[in-house]
């Protein structure tokens, strides 16, 4: 049901309202439909305040709701599958009393509530999938619902093979990289970069970074053992790690700190998360994702498209955008002793490593901005609606 205005409405639900690369995407895909597609975002109340002003920020509407994120400890776990019954009626109510005419669920295949609702609502599902890894009982169980979408979006081709086999072979599926708003990731602008690096005395260090939120996924301990293995080439090259602990995440950090301690790593530095990044992607000379799953690394395309010379592991669709040794190079997971090769590389080339910038800033602004994301996106949810109708 459209509005007086003719536009589609849309639920763009994620049961974590934690701020990372999905919820950024979803903000930023939302923020350029608004005038076709009006898109209300729906998350937890709980650890969202970040989320809650970056749509505000954004001019993007959103509806907090009383939501359960589950995350990897029995009482989490526990209180996800109590609260699951009054959760879908939650959903089911707001879907009704907002009169939308598509769900779309964000966040992965784990997320099954804000499917069964609209189902429940007889509602048309667009299954967002971003991931390229997940435990047995929870692919069982999407395998079981992955007949109530009517249309998956796959942020990755490898999340596409991931997942491929477990869905219905008749339901339309599209492919959608994570987005970039190389207008807002721009290398030019003037940055307060001095100030950063006077603060944190990063005054003549070559500076390799990373940005993201700190979990297992990253391969930390990778990280780890490449600044221990660079440090031994040269005490002048520093680590940076900017990203947030979450409180799900402490036990995690807790054992990076402690590797740290007992190999006695001293040039690799976590900072906090930070309001913008942009400053700190234009201070490192060299960008590098350790990371052991990811699907379509958000945080690659920004460094790519601040023309970062990005040295990273072989993981999700980095592959299809980076051109190993033409605009970065990509190593083997795992392979710290490569990684530092490859940084070495770069430190010791200063035009290769500002030829793949350029490069890379290329790539990203032809085949990965935010307006091509959101054309994309437009079509999917004009032609879930108006050419699916799929009974169940």
């Amino acid at each position: 049901m459209e509005d007086d205005t003719g536009q589609i409405k849309v639920a763009n639900i994620i049961e974590d309202g934690r701020l990372a690369g999905p919820q950024k995407r979803i903000m930023m895909v939302a923020s350029v439909l608004n005038k076709k597609i009006e898109t209300k975002i729906i998350f937890p109340k709980k650890n969202s305040e970040e989320f809650k002003l970056r749509c505000s920020a954004f001019g993007v509407k959103y509806l907090p709701l009383s939501l359960t994120t589950m995350s990897n400890n029995l009482t989490s776990i526990l209180k996800y599958l109590a609260l699951f019954p009054y959760e879908i009626l939650i959903l089911l109510f707001a879907f009704k009393k907002h009169r939308f005419d598509l769900v779309h669920v964000s966040g992965g295949c784990w997320q099954i509530k804000g499917v069964i609702a609209a189902k429940l609502a007889n509602l048309k599902v667009i299954w967002h999938l971003n991931d390229t890894k997940s435990p047995f009982f929870i692919r069982k169980i999407f395998s079981y619902l992955s007949s109530c979408a009517n249309s998956f979006i796959f942020a990755s081709e490898k999340t596409k093979e991931y997942y491929i086999n477990l869905i219905p072979s008749k339901t339309k599926n599209f492919l959608i990289q994570s987005p970039v708003d190389t207008d807002y990731f721009d290398p030019n602008i003037k940055y307060p970069i001095e100030e950063i690096k006077k603060k944190y005395l990063l005054e003549k260090k070559t500076v390799i970074g990373t940005i993201g939120n700190i979990n297992r996924n990253k391969d930390h301990i990778t990280l780890l053992k490449t600044a221990k293995i660079i440090s031994s080439y040269s005490k002048n090259m520093i680590f940076l790690i900017v990203g947030p602990v979450y409180k799900s995440q402490k036990k995690y950090f807790m054992s990076l700190m402690d590797t740290i301690k007992k190999e006695e790593i001293t040039n690799i530095y976590f900072l906090d998360g930070k309001e913008d990044v942009r400053p700190f992607l234009k201070i490192m000379d060299i960008y590098v994702c350790s990371s052991d799953n990811e699907a379509s690394p958000l945080s690659v395309w920004e460094a790519m498209s601040m023309e970062k010379a990005v040295v990273s592991t072989d993981v999700g669709d980095v592959g299809k955008f980076i051109n190993n040794g033409t605009n970065g190079f990509i190593v083997n997971r795992k392979d710290s002793n490569a990684l530092a090769k490859r940084i070495i590389n770069l430190a010791e080339e200063p035009e290769l490593k500002n030829n793949f910038g350029k490069s890379a800033r290329l790539v990203v602004k032809t085949k990965l901005n935010l307006n091509l994301c959101a054309k994309l996106h437009n079509e999917v949810y004009k032609e879930t609606i108006l050419h699916n109708d799929r009974k169940f």
